[in-house]
């Protein structure tokens, strides 16, 4: 810092940070131990901010309220937020929920899911037991990239129903972001809770989705848009809908894709 210009990119500093680049400018990689305290800080800071993120994500519309108002250095971006609640769904979901494959065979309800993953075995030639060891990546690698369809529906129901608010898709984005997110953490929830259910009952997940989802959304609609009570709900209502009815083919593709790549 003796000479007040940054290292990196060269900007004048004012400061320890850069405000050009974010580097800090003091020499703490001169010894060992201030290595160690710097790389400690960095990892304790990064597990503190993704904590308080997940904690906030529970809050209907506050993340993206927040990001949208450019206060944006206390938590995780939107799309980091995704991948962060997408990971923690599949690290934990085959260990605590019914998201495994037997769960899911007891799930099917009209016997197409069998009937696709009988029809497989009997084209691979691969036992049961490989089969669904095999099916369990797959459907992370499918069921991580598809709800990004989730998003863009959600992103343009946003842009039609909000198109006075903001004109822009950016707003939209952040809160579709934010919100598939956190329908990661609701399935996590709704899946663990059927599992102590024998036989698992599908309609419980329903009611327990839309239980928790349709308030949640009406409180982040309106802390992100600020319209009335009452018009809000009935946006509340139509992008749910509409974003079912979009959302189920997606599903329906998302298994049929997961057990042809098995």
């Amino acid at each position: 810092m003796a000479d007040l210009v940054c290292s990196n990119c060269g900007a004048a500093l004012v400061g320890p940070f850069c405000h050009q680049c974010g580097q800090r400018e003091i020499d703490e990689w001169r010894t060992i131990g201030a290595i160690v305290r710097q790389f400690w800080d960095e990892l304790v800071n990064l597990d503190y901010k993704a904590a308080r993120t997940v904690a906030a994500l529970l809050r209907p519309g506050y993340l993206a309220a927040e990001f949208i108002a450019g206060r944006r250095g206390r938590h995780l971006g939107p799309l980091k937020v995704y991948f962060l609640a997408a990971a923690l769904f599949f690290f934990i979901a085959p260990r605590a929920t019914d998201f495994t494959f037997e769960r899911q065979m007891a799930l099917d309800w009209d016997g197409d899911f069998r009937a696709q993953v009988e029809k497989r075995i009997a084209e691979t030639h691969m036992s049961r037991e490989v089969f669904a060891e095999r099916f369990g990546s797959r459907a992370q690698t499918v069921y991580t990239i598809a709800p990004m369809l989730s998003v863009l529906t959600v992103t343009f129901l946003l842009r039609l129903l909000y198109r006075r608010r903001f004109p822009w898709l950016g707003p939209h984005i952040v809160f579709a972001l934010y919100y598939i997110a956190f329908m990661y953490l609701v399935a996590l929830f709704i899946h663990g809770v059927n599992n102590v259910f024998e036989p698992p009952n599908g309609y419980i997940l329903i009611a327990i989705q839309y239980g928790i989802v349709v308030p949640f959304m009406f409180v982040a609609l309106r802390r992100v848009y600020g319209e009335p009570p009452g018009l809000t709900f009935g946006k509340t209502l139509t992008l749910l809908v509409l974003a079912f009815l979009i959302d189920m083919p997606v599903a329906i593709a998302a298994t049929r894709l997961s057990i042809t790549l098995t």
